[in-house]
């Protein structure tokens, strides 16, 4: 499998464009979890709220166990102090369902920080990357199973920018339809040059 070019210039920036995508992915990734362990601090207010409700709700529940004990008034007593602990109870809820959902933006907005980029990586460096290492082992591939330099030379006439073809020939697909050896040898150049293939390795 070929990674990259034959040509020094285009291996330098394919190795610069891996660099570079290695750093934002890293960039990314650390951003992400900056992010989510910012928002996952706002928990500890849900966290307060369910300690206090937590201590306000036992504390009122052991008192109301004590007092309902007393003769003839703790029926009494022990009714308000019930209900009390019981909205204690709902502060608790209260604090875990602020945790909650704090956890939930803290997940979302982390998934967000890093798919967005990663996506974008991947459309601008990863897929043309696999596109090459295809390319170059499959016209590797084709080579040694025979392809000549003819073939290469008609698909550089089909494919290749103008600019590139005249500067082979200022009419390359006449002078390939002639089967002038040399044109037809530096259009297939041209095209190994595409695959990341130095052109000696034309037979």
């Amino acid at each position: 499998m070929q990674l990259y070019s034959d040509y020094p210039r285009r291996r330098t920036a394919q190795i610069a464009a891996d660099a570079v995508a290695f750093v934002l992915v890293v960039v990314s990734i650390t951003t992400a979890l900056a992010l989510a362990a910012a928002i996952r601090s706002f928990a500890q207010f849900g966290r307060d709220l369910e300690a206090a409700g937590g201590s306000f709700r036992d504390g009122l529940g052991d008192a109301a166990e004590q007092l309902g004990g007393v003769p003839l008034i703790g029926e009494g007593i022990r009714a308000p102090l019930d209900a009390a602990a019981g909205a204690g109870g709902a502060v608790v809820d209260a604090g875990r369902g602020q945790q909650d959902l704090v956890e939930t933006v803290a997940q979302t907005v982390g998934a967000v920080a890093v798919l967005v980029p990663l996506a974008i990586i991947a459309l601008v460096w990863l897929l043309p990357r696999i596109r090459f290492v295809r390319r170059a082992g499959r016209v590797r591939r084709m080579l040694a199973a025979g392809l000549g330099a003819d073939t290469l030379a008609a698909r550089a006439v089909a494919t290749a920018p103008l600019r590139r073809l005249t500067a082979v020939h200022p009419d390359p697909g006449s002078a390939y339809r002639a089967g002038d050896a040399g044109v037809i040898r530096a259009l297939a150049a041209l095209e190994l040059e595409r695959a990341g293939i130095r052109a000696d390795a034309l037979p």
